[in-house]
């Protein structure tokens, strides 16, 4: 009902502070400014597994008509992170009991900033998260309507892409419209960018290798008798290899320079990094796929084989230690659940949050006890 901000979960963390001390969990606040961290220290010495849940939700005004609304102006839960969050402590309430047949440890990372570029995750870890004990693995969790409501989906190898943002200024030189032969239209010059830029994604990269390059914003001109010196756009990358990352970007360059130069004028392009794809660990896959098997039940697990364009600033553990992130359904025939996440619509099944607990506190028994995934 009171959701938050990235790096404003003020609220949310103290909430999260008061159940982990209820359960006598070891406790660290305020990394990266609202982030949490419980450590979950079994009887017997043993390799440290992390869980990571985030808390932070999104500027939108929701419209969902229900007595657990958001009571915060202009912000919600559009993304699941509440759903998180409650999973997480699920998962802590279970692990608490058993800790005394742990031979190993739990590190509980309730993240901030999740829906910022380059925030909470990159944050957390430089402030030291996955060291003191140092993690072996993570694993992160997302509530999403694209499976049915209490599934568990899980899969190998790359599951989001990388997100990078690009901005496109192009200079030309302005002009009466009556005369465009005396001036550099930056107009004219940005509709060819647009139009290489779509060519160049399906014709000088790897037709298999799975890529998305679309321009969002564009402003340019003052007046309508005017032609304009500038053009600003910007857009979104979506990529799942590193290699098809920094051609795309390498191209975007070449492209947009080479037509300005051919056309008098000049373009300056930046292009700034946001999450890399997360890759879902081999080893780790196989193991938490057979231990969901055996815990959940066949009818709760789903291996799935398309990945998402959206992205995930869990990826950034996952280029620290061996990551695995996991998928729980939210989908359902009844209607609620089944609206896209980020919309102002976006709603679960209260009842799918006990399934996402025992599997993280599932996933973590099983890497404790496991002696081959490494």
């Amino acid at each position: 009902m009171y959701p938050e901000l990235g790096f404003k979960e003020f609220r949310t963390s103290k909430r999260v502070l008061e159940e982990l001390n209820r359960l006598n969990i070891e406790n660290t606040s305020g990394i990266g400014g609202t982030g949490v961290v419980g450590l979950i220290r079994g009887r017997q010495k043993g390799k440290t597994i992390a869980l990571r849940a985030d808390m932070d939700a999104l500027p939108i005004t929701e419209e969902n008509n229900v007595h657990y609304c958001s009571q915060n102006p202009g912000v919600m839960h559009a993304c699941g992170h509440d759903g998180h969050t409650s999973i997480l402590l699920g998962a802590a309430t279970i692990l608490a009991r058993v800790r005394e047949n742990l031979k190993g440890n739990v590190k509980l990372i309730f993240q901030p900033a999740e829906e910022i570029s380059e925030g909470g995750a990159s944050t957390v870890i430089a402030k030291g998260v996955l060291k003191k004990p140092p993690v072996r693995a993570i694993v992160g969790i997302h509530i999403i309507p694209r499976f049915p409501s209490g599934k568990i989906a899980i899969k190998e190898g790359v599951v989001t892409a990388a997100t990078d943002k690009f901005e496109i200024h192009i200079v030309g030189k302005s002009g009466h419209a009556a005369r465009p032969h005396e001036v550099v239209d930056s107009i004219v010059i940005a509709s060819q960018v647009i139009g290489s830029i779509q060519a160049m994604v399906t014709r000088e990269t790897d037709a298999l290798e799975p890529k998305v390059v679309s321009i969002g914003q564009i402003s340019g001109g003052e007046a309508h008798n005017v032609i304009a010196k500038e053009v600003i756009m910007s857009g979104t990358i979506r990529t799942f290899s590193n290699e098809t990352r920094q051609r795309v970007h390498d191209l975007i360059r070449k492209t947009c320079h080479y037509i300005a130069k051919s056309m008098g004028a000049k373009a300056d392009v930046k292009i700034t990094k946001g999450n890399p794809p997360q890759v879902n660990h081999s080893g780790l896959f196989n193991l938490l796929r057979t231990a969901f098997l055996e815990s959940l039940g066949k009818q709760r697990v789903i291996e799935y084989r398309t990945p998402s364009l959206g992205g995930e600033d869990f990826a950034f553990y996952s280029q620290k230690v061996p990551g695995c992130f996991i998928l729980l359904g939210c989908g359902n025939n009844k209607g609620k659940g089944n609206n896209p996440l980020h919309s102002s619509h976006f709603d679960f099944d209260e009842s799918i949050l006990p399934v996402g607990a025992a599997a993280m506190a599932c996933s973590a028994i099983a890497l404790i006890e496991s002696k081959d995934w490494f």
